[in-house]
């Protein structure tokens, strides 16, 4: 249950009209006082075009206490950067082939019809990259398909594996997404191969600094994706697991709003 849901709703940026056919991600944000929402939109022109808007809103500043001139300021300018933070990370992510291609970022008011008219609306407008939404699909995947994608997710590991490299690009560039969800991940299962596709809270970083840990397959950065499951072992009582024989590995195949 959306606490805003956009879903068949149509929307004007930048003179294009826009149907949006589903909503992923809902997300409140405290610190600046938004929401933001990932949306799958199709395009009314005659090509129908699909693609993906990351979009983020102002809520009254008086719910989250920003209650001065001062304080509204800085969240305005907070807002701004953030979304152009993110900007260059898709930019980077759809230049390495691991996320959607950056398309547009928009900057507009909220007209009548969306929370708090006249505040902020933040787009970021992308390609709709192969594969399909992995919250939508994960449990449909086998456990070696699902260990691929946790491979692919830990860099430093191979670059010669593309998708090792992405937190590697992001945190070399000063950017570091601190949550994670599998709605933040697109699945191409022919290719076995996953897209980064939003990028919630993603916050700058210092990559020199000591407390910035190289990142693996067991880093708390790739296991909060939840996506794995508990491996399952039943023994005998009183059978020494040592003795059991070892699992098989898994085989990996290489503007204006209106």
């Amino acid at each position: 249950m959306w606490a805003f849901n956009l879903e068949n709703r149509i929307i004007t940026l930048a003179g294009n009209k826009l149907r949006i056919e589903e909503q992923l991600t809902e997300i409140l944000d405290y610190e600046p006082g938004e929401r933001s929402l990932f949306l799958k939109v199709r395009s009314l022109a005659a090509n129908g075009s699909l693609s993906m808007i990351k979009m983020r809103y102002q809520l009254n500043p008086r719910g989250f206490e920003i209650d001065t001139e001062a304080a509204h300021k800085e969240v305005l300018h907070i807002a701004e950067q953030e979304l152009l933070h993110e900007c260059d990370a898709i930019q980077l992510l759809g230049e390495a082939g691991l996320g959607p291609q950056y398309i547009d970022h928009i900057m507009c008011s909220q007209p009548k019809w969306m929370p708090f008219p006249g505040g902020y609306g933040h787009f970021l407008v992308m390609e709709v990259p192969p594969g399909e939404n992995l919250d939508g699909i994960w449990d449909e995947l086998s456990d070696c398909q699902l260990e691929g994608i946790r491979t692919q997710l830990a860099p430093m590991l191979n670059i010669a594996n593309l998708l090792r490299f992405w937190y590697r690009l992001l945190r070399q560039s000063g950017h570091k997404l601190v949550d994670q969800h599998p709605s933040y991940l697109n699945y191409d299962v022919e290719t076995d191969k996953p897209y980064l596709v939003d990028l919630p809270h993603l916050r700058g970083t210092d990559p020199t600094a000591e407390t910035s840990l190289p990142i693996d397959e067991e880093s708390p950065y790739v296991e909060a994706f939840n996506l794995w499951r508990a491996p399952y072992r039943e023994s005998e009582e009183g059978e020494d697991d040592a003795g059991e024989p070892p699992l098989a590995p898994c085989k990996l195949e290489s503007h204006c709003l209106v």
